[in-house]
């Protein structure tokens, strides 16, 4: 064999070499095309649902915060409240404003009867 043929062998090696890591190549990248492509289908609808989820929460929360006010505000007139009945109660709990009840209900029975 000759120096001609042996480097014509070892080309032809090496190109089929090239020719094989061609080809898994070209498998690998449509592999990864196609994988690609799915994880695109289910991740799109999925990002819409997430999306759209954490816009129901946000309503949510305002929706609590809104109630959370509205609480607060009853707290504040129940505290209101509380304090015009005590101040109420211990006027109608007074001596004179007893005298001034009784007073009336003489004068009633006495005009009634």
């Amino acid at each position: 064999m000759s120096a001609g043929w042996v480097a014509v062998l070892v080309g032809a090696a090496a190109l089929a070499v090239f020719v094989v890591l061609a080809l898994r190549l070209t498998r690998m990248l449509r592999e990864l095309h196609a994988a690609v492509d799915e994880l695109r289908r289910e991740a799109v609808p999925l990002l819409t649902d997430m999306h759209r989820m954490v816009e129901r929460a946000t309503d949510d929360l305002d929706r609590v915060e809104d109630l959370l006010d509205t609480a607060d505000g009853l707290r504040e007139s129940a505290g209101r409240i509380g304090s015009t009945i005590e101040t109420a109660a211990t006027l109608s709990s007074s001596p004179l404003v007893r005298f001034v009840g009784m007073v009336a209900r003489l004068r009633a029975r006495g005009r009634g009867g």
